[in-house]
């Protein structure tokens, strides 16, 4: 059994609406669909979730919004009759508007897209319409309730293949429509391939699956075959463009391995996202490269400082009193470095470091900011002979100063710090000496 996930993008009007078709009906192991509102036809256009946002705005305002709705009620028509069932939303669309002008909440509104699309895709494959609102289950306060949620959710699609479940909203004990942020059909599709314990999670969107660099530094970046669910963490942490984070649970502590397919494009074979490689002497030393900007470091010294007890711990709690996260905690024996986020450090600068001086009393202490940090990742990293000496090689070609180093314990990730200006050169100085043919 697989759960297939699309995307807005997959749905933004009827050619795409019949292009799912035709992926859903070539393999009978999908029996459960999950599916976004439709999005984006071209650059000028508007996603159906935006144009949703429109009409609340302006009703919060008490203003008219027959236009921005129109936009709405256009497109669902115009798909509706691009796949053969004309006019079967206009009853709804109507009660919609009206809702909207009676004062439904901002949740309530901005799901109907994802409502619309999936009782569309519904009766274009003759599948079954599970409302999000009877299975994916939040509290009043707007937190998911995830055993509960897996029991509906599973109960009902089992009684309901096959099936199509609108993603990104779902309703709490009273009713009340909830939402997940932006980009929540993501983790509606990973709660019913979790629920249903299924055999494969696809998630289809319009990329040929995830890239081993950003290919607005590097155009031409592979595409990743197959990753772990940890080297996707590790992405995603240092900035990489990837699922949805909350998506990645579900699956993830099912043990349900993710493909990531292009709709637009499927025959290619994507990005398999599994627990453990599949041939482990075959991996390459680097999956991925990200990289980030942002960052400063904080960097105390103190003669004897390795003498003193709970030293670190005492910085650390500075930071924690005012909320800052630490990246990460270089040391040597008289020195030590936090590297914090620039932005949130702005905020509290000069009574972090005035606290930091009363508890620890160091030598010297200074900040440097314009710091990137950058995440060379792969399970076989550390599998190959030389791999520092290659990476740090490489970066030193190009003139290029290594703030910091740092090596994940878990051996699945190399972290460097460099200033901001030359984060571009060295990703494409370690993509040549690693991964490019």
């Amino acid at each position: 059994m697989f759960v297939a996930k699309f995307g807005g993008s997959s749905l933004a009007d009827a050619e795409g609406f019949l292009n799912v078709r035709d992926i859903i009906l070539a393999d009978e192991q999908r029996t459960c669909v999950v599916v976004s509102a439709p999005g984006k036809r071209n650059d000028h256009d508007l996603k159906i979730t935006d144009a949703l946002l429109d009409c609340h705005h302006k009703a919060q305002m008490n203003q008219a919004f027959d236009q921005e709705f129109s936009v709405v009620m256009r497109r669902f028509q115009q798909i509706a009759k691009g796949i053969g069932h004309p006019g079967c939303l206009d009853e709804e669309l109507l009660s919609v508007k009206q809702a909207i002008g009676n004062g439904a909440t901002r949740d309530y509104i901005v799901s109907r897209g994802e409502y619309f699309s999936a009782v569309l895709m519904a009766k274009l494959l003759g599948f079954n319409f599970v409302d999000a609102r009877e299975v994916i289950s939040f509290t009043k306060s707007g937190k998911l309730n995830l055993d509960l949620t897996l029991q509906l959710t599973r109960a009902a699609l089992l009684a309901s293949s096959p099936a199509v479940l609108p993603g990104f909203y779902g309703a709490d004990e009273e009713g009340e429509i909830h939402t997940f942020t932006r980009g929540g059909s993501d983790v509606s599709g990973a709660l019913a391939a979790a629920a249903l314990d299924a055999d494969l999670y696809e998630n289809w969107t319009d990329v040929n699956g995830f890239r081993s660099a950003d290919p607005r530094i590097i155009p031409d970046a592979s595409y990743i075959a197959s990753l772990t669910y940890r080297e996707l963490r590790e992405l995603s942490y240092m900035g990489a463009s990837v699922m949805h984070e909350e998506a990645v649970f579900p699956v993830r502590n099912a043990g349900i391995p993710t493909s990531i397919r292009n709709t637009t494009n499927p025959q290619h074979p994507g990005t398999l996202i599994v627990h453990t490689p599949r041939q482990i002497g075959r991996l390459p030393a680097v999956t991925g490269i990200a990289g980030k900007r942002g960052f400063s470091t904080i960097i105390l010294e103190k003669n004897r400082m390795n003498d003193e007890i709970g030293f670190g711990r005492k910085v650390l709690s500075v930071l924690e009193r005012h909320h800052l996260n630490f990246e990460h905690l270089p040391t040597g024996i008289d020195a030590l470095c936090v590297m914090v986020n620039t932005q949130h450090l702005s905020k509290v600068r000069p009574v972090v470091l005035e606290e930091i001086e009363e508890a620890v009393n160091p030598d010297t202490i200074q900040v440097q900011d314009g710091i990137a940090l950058l995440a060379c990742v792969g399970a076989g990293l550390f599998k190959l002979h030389g791999t520092i000496a290659r990476l740090f090689t490489a970066v030193s070609e190009q003139g290029i100063p290594v703030r910091t180093m740092f090596q994940a314990p878990s051996e699945l990730s190399i972290i460097i710090g460099v200033n901001e200006s030359d984060l571009e050169t060295a990703i494409k100085a370690i993509y040549d000496a690693f991964i490019r043919e």
